[in-house]
């Protein structure tokens, strides 16, 4: 482990966040978060694109038989726009999208959006470059061409962090920390919200199944490691967090599809999400 003690966060009293619920099949969610920093809106992850069926037609159908039996489980019923204007958020005024990583069913939700400032790792950038030319599995190719010209690299520069050798600080207050998680694409990163009330809330994409996989050092399972770009380092990050909440045992983890993990952290999706 890797120690540091980080500074005390200093979150604005009236910082929020809200859990968006774009689609759900049984067990299983995708979802996005939105978190509420002063004059600052923050959208992590944007669940799939309501034009799913149209943006897998480029693949083979092997590929789009794959899509259909994992994220297309998880489609929404409306465009994300309409799901955000819903809780009272204009799309307009989010300040930045961070998607945990590239896969469509964390990005595509942004094609329902007006462009937006993208903060995304260096290698995931590189891959979203790559996808805008070539037919890659894991960024479709309608999503990188949309979100390429958008993107700022997040500089991970700020030291180390918890259990984490480096990370970068959003506001430079505490409340915003984003986190190295590469593994299961080659710049996923993590999201740990610090909030006024003392709550801690990370979440990790799809870094582990779920809370279970954390706690027991488990991979993730046979049916879904093959989305996993670098299993080594994919499951190095599982160690890391484990390492993570046996120190700060407050830390809430939210695996990006384990719908039960939203419930006990949240409660239920907001009905609505104030400024």
């Amino acid at each position: 482990m890797i120690p540091t003690a980080p500074a005390a966060a200093t979150p604005p009293a009236t910082m929020s966040l809200c859990w968006i619920e774009s689609g759900r099949f049984g067990p299983a969610t995708a979802s996005a978060l939105l978190i509420r920093h002063g004059a600052e809106t923050v959208l992590v992850d944007a669940g799939n694109s309501s034009n799913f069926d149209a943006e897998i037609e480029v693949y083979d159908a092997p590929i789009r038989r794959r899509f259909a039996r994992l994220p297309g489980l998880l489609k929404p019923d409306r465009p994300f726009s309409e799901q955000l204007r819903a809780i009272g958020v204009e799309p307009e005024t989010i300040t930045w999208f961070i998607p945990t990583h590239a896969h469509i069913d964390h990005i595509g939700g942004y094609l329902d959006l007006p462009p937006l400032p993208v903060l995304m790792a260096a290698p995931e950038q590189d891959l979203i470059e790559r996808g805008r030319d070539q037919v890659l599995e894991e960024v479709v190719p309608a999503h990188a061409r949309a979100i390429a010209a958008q993107i700022q690299p997040i500089a991970f520069d700020d030291g180390p962090y918890e259990t984490f050798p480096t990370h970068a600080d959003l506001f430079g207050d505490g409340s915003l920390i984003l986190l190295p998680l590469h593994g299961h694409t080659p710049g996923s990163v993590g999201v740990l919200v610090n909030l006024p009330d003392g709550r801690r809330i990370f979440l990790i994409g799809d870094a582990a199944n779920d809370r279970k996989g954390v706690a027991k050092l488990r991979a993730r399972p046979k049916l879904l490691r093959w989305t996993d770009a670098d299993r080594p380092k994919a499951e190095g990050v599982v160690a890391q967090l484990h390492a993570l909440v046996e120190a700060a045992p407050e830390i809430e983890l939210v695996p990006a599809h384990e719908r039960k993990a939203y419930v006990e952290t949240f409660g239920a999706p907001a009905e609505r999400c104030p400024p």
